[in-house]
């Protein structure tokens, strides 16, 4: 099991531990793209989500298209803000996005330190 470094948001990570968002989706960087089933995601001594499935996706559509937009930004009220909300931070890279894709992280496990 590897362990890789994620951007804390703090209401994603609260609604991951509720159960309510279920799917968290990075951009396919190379560090990314060798995650596995059983890895852990990192947010800084906040706490940390242990992966269930590993999906690569071209893009965010496909990716909620696929998952289901309600399991990744649960308090949106469209895909249209779901996928707009994901794209929103300054982290988000849309050349990559363009280039390699997004996966879809399925949250098995999370854990506040």
């Amino acid at each position: 099991m590897a362990t890789f470094d994620g951007t804390l948001y703090v209401e994603a990570f609260e609604n991951m531990e509720r159960g309510r968002k279920t799917v968290y989706a990075v951009l396919n960087t190379l560090e990314y793209s060798m995650m596995s089933s059983g890895d852990r995601l990192e947010f800084g001594s906040h706490g940390s989500i242990t992966i269930g499935t590993v999906r690569r996706y071209p893009n965010l559509e496909a990716l909620c298209e696929a998952e289901s937009w309600q399991n990744l930004v649960p308090e949106a009220n469209s895909e249209t803000e779901a996928i707009a909300s994901i794209r929103a931070p300054d982290e988000w890279n849309a050349e990559i996005e363009k280039e390699r894709g997004v996966l879809a992280l399925r949250v098995r496990e999370t854990r506040r330190k």
